[in-house]
């Protein structure tokens, strides 16, 4: 009885029942985690998501606008025609502008959640 002194004898299903316990509290964790990380990078995504849908929108009503008046505009120095077809490009560049930005912005964003990745794997190791 000397070696066991401190030692409380505990039934094998008691340890069972809390190693199952401590697995699924760490499981809940994890998933905890994964669910903050993956809320941070939606954000991010719809950040530049925001801007495409931004960038689509100032394409359309800025173009209807401008090109009207424009096209009346250059008309009076060449036949409309010309005129429509300057805007037109003119518009299409600045469209392609915006579409590259917000693109760029989304292609930033890993929709992986990583710490809970790696955070998982640690007590596997």
């Amino acid at each position: 009885m000397g070696d066991r002194a401190g030692i409380i004898e505990r039934p094998t299903s008691a340890i069972l029942q809390d190693m199952v316990r401590d697995v699924g509290e760490m499981v809940r964790s994890e998933l905890r985690l994964a669910k903050a990380e993956m809320t941070d990078k939606a954000k991010q995504a719809g950040k530049g998501a925001g801007l495409l849908g931004g960038a689509a929108a100032c394409a359309l009503f800025a173009g209807a606008c401008l090109v009207a008046f424009c096209v009346w505009a250059l008309a009076l120095a060449m036949p409309w025609g010309v005129a429509a077809l300057i805007m037109a490009v003119l518009l299409a560049c600045v469209g392609g502008a915006m579409y590259a930005g917000g693109r760029g912005k989304l292609r930033q964003v890993d929709p992986a959640p990583r710490q809970a990745i790696e955070a998982a794997k640690e007590p596997i190791r």
